[in-house]
């Protein structure tokens, strides 16, 4: 599988939303996100869309039954402090097919308390709601194709008018 990064001729990054691909979904495997901030859901959309990687969202109740199947990679959890995430958390950690599943967590980078109760329950990575924003696609390629080979190329330059 190649994965491409467009880096465009001015001092950009190699992520946000254009350059990066995946000609197709690893071994057809998904990500589950239980998002409810309808912002973050439809960025996460927009990005998977883009990148051709299948997601589906569930609610917090949900999450537990939607990641035992097989095909699910990764998820990715809105951290609230309504608890209903950190239960369902820790009944993934809890039942043997799902121990081992990354959980990428977004918070409020002033929840400090709610960051530390994410990670003893069990969320492999915790980051602010920035963070999370700005490494979205990196994160989604990594998360289905670990190692993968990332190729930078240069836009060429629009002639001057």
């Amino acid at each position: 599988m190649k994965i491409k990064i467009v880096k465009k001729a001015t001092n950009m990054k190699p992520s946000a939303y254009c350059g990066l691909w995946m000609d197709e979904p690893p071994m057809n495997k998904n990500v589950i996100a239980c998002v409810e901030d309808l912002f973050f859901r439809s960025k996460i959309e927009a990005t998977a869309r883009h990148l051709n990687v299948p997601v589906a969202f569930v609610s917090a109740k949900d999450l537990p039954r939607a990641c035992a199947a097989p095909e699910t990679a990764a998820v990715l959890l809105e951290l609230s402090s309504n608890g209903e995430c950190l239960a369902a958390m820790r009944e993934l950690r809890g039942a043997r097919a799902t121990r081992e599943l990354p959980v990428i967590g977004f918070l409020s980078h002033v929840d400090k308390q709610l960051a530390r109760e994410a990670e003893s329950a069990g969320v492999t990575q915790v980051m602010p709601r920035s963070q999370f924003s700005e490494t979205l696609p990196d994160l989604l390629m990594d998360l289905l194709a670990p190692r993968t080979k990332r190729e930078i190329q240069e836009e060429p330059e629009l002639p001057d008018e």
